[in-house]
């Protein structure tokens, strides 16, 4: 009788990892791993078997119990077993697309529509900024004029002395080569952030 219920246990086993395998989509070169390890366990289980019901003898009717066993479980519980391990699979399926979907509609799209709205207040101000810039210096380019045609005598040879173009060009390439290395920095964020979401859709 012991022999007998092992057979059953292997069957049950062996189907049950065969309906995962194939709801889950394992790599076909995986399967030849687990079927080896399948096999291990089920000798190691089979010997501990022999050892509590027939102190490890080896006999005609042992076999004979595992194979009637493993007959039973084919013809009668097989189906059901299959049927049972393919809903269990579906509802953890179901159970995880929707935490997936509460993920990612609590998390996710909240984080990106903050992220989309400090982005537009940052465009905005941005853009705010530049105009009233623009507007203050046209302003003030009448004032500006008139200051430089009065202290240029006074300014220039200082000007000159001390290289100014120079090092105000050189603080300019510098203003624009940090504007460059800031845009290459908030570009590869934008990526990491649409890997990020791709990431979510497709588990969704």
């Amino acid at each position: 009788m012991l022999m007998m219920m092992s057979g059953l246990a292997l069957g049950l086993v062996f189907d049950s990892y065969r309906v995962v395998a194939g709801q889950f989509k394992f790599p076909r070169w995986t399967l030849p791993v687990f079927d080896l390890l399948y096999w291990l366990a089920a000798t190691l289980f089979v010997f501990q078997m022999l050892v509590k019901g027939n102190q490890g003898e080896l006999r005609f009717y042992v076999l004979l119990g595992l194979a009637a066993g493993a007959w039973l479980y084919a013809v009668f519980l097989s189906r059901i077993t299959v049927m049972i391990v393919k809903w269990v699979v579906a509802a953890i399926k179901a159970i995880w697309h929707f935490a997936m979907r509460c993920v990612y509609v609590l998390i996710v799209l909240p984080f990106k529509g903050i992220w989309a709205g400090i982005k537009a207040l940052t465009l905005f101000f941005i853009s705010s900024a530049m105009f009233l810039l623009k507007i203050v210096l046209q302003c003030l380019r009448p004032l500006w004029l008139l200051i430089a045609w009065l202290f240029k005598p006074l300014v220039m040879p200082l000007w000159n002395r001390f290289r100014m173009t120079e090092r105000c060009k050189g603080i300019w390439q510098g203003l624009i080569s940090a504007g460059k290395r800031i845009s290459a920095w908030l570009i590869g964020v934008r990526r990491q952030m649409r890997r990020f979401l791709d990431l979510f859709k497709r588990k969704r």
